[in-house]
């Protein structure tokens, strides 16, 4: 098996406004991301860190070049095709939490179960093991995520993210809206999916939260303008 899981060839993505203006968040993105890798990918506001994270979730599509998840080109998937590769590859934690209030936190965490057609009864022990794997409790199952902390509805939101096991685990500003002490408890459960085999890719601005990473990707006006080892 290759040790390459995300491999971006080429890659520019422009929107066009309706007036017909340009504007051009990525520019000729080329970027390997080996297996087991954690990697933070940082720069400032508005340069194209976070269109390049969706890009390589495959919730946004290049306007050139090509994007490769396990080798599979996803530039040539129609929608059916894209939706079920990422459902079974990717995870993703964002930095609102997108979790839906009107379902409770059970729910919440078996929606990629039930897009993957997994059956209910599994379904129940899968959401347990997962919400148990962030340091959550039994307790928040039957509970809206409204009547949770920020750093709980966090955890929450993170194991939806690793409940199907996905090898790619995608964070945008995943500590954005926590205070100082969930950061860490966050970040470092983003650290131990690393180390249970989950390649883990982290769009931010905070130095701190890029220094869990070992590659740090610099990213300015839509470009790569550098990287190093942490």
């Amino acid at each position: 098996m290759s040790d390459e899981v995300i491999r971006l060839v080429n890659v520019s993505k422009v929107y066009v406004s309706a007036g017909g203006v340009q504007t051009w968040a990525l520019r000729n993105i080329n970027l390997l991301i080996r297996r087991g890798e954690m990697i933070s990918i940082m720069g400032p506001s508005g340069h194209g860190k976070s269109t390049l994270l969706y890009v390589i979730g495959t919730l946004e599509r290049p306007t050139s070049g090509k994007v490769f998840i396990d080798n599979v080109d996803t530039t040539l998937l129609n929608d059916e095709e894209l939706s079920k590769l990422r459902n079974s590859k990717i995870g993703f934690v964002f930095q609102q939490y997108n979790l839906i209030n009107r379902m409770t936190v059970e729910e919440n965490i078996e929606l990629p179960l039930i897009k993957l057609g997994i059956p209910r009864s599994k379904r129940k022990e899968l959401v347990r093991d997962a919400l148990l794997k962030v340091g959550g409790e039994l307790s928040w199952l039957n509970k809206r995520p409204v009547q949770l902390s920020g750093g709980q509805q966090q955890r929450v939101a993170i194991a939806r993210a690793l409940v199907a096991n996905p090898p790619i685990i995608l964070c945008d500003e995943p500590t954005g809206a926590l205070d100082s002490k969930s950061s860490e408890v966050v970040l470092n459960i983003l650290k131990k999916l690393n180390n249970l085999g989950h390649t883990v890719v982290i769009v931010t601005h905070d130095p701190n939260v890029a220094s869990i990473a070992r590659r740090l990707i610099l990213i300015r006006d839509g470009s790569i303008i550098g990287e190093k080892f942490i």
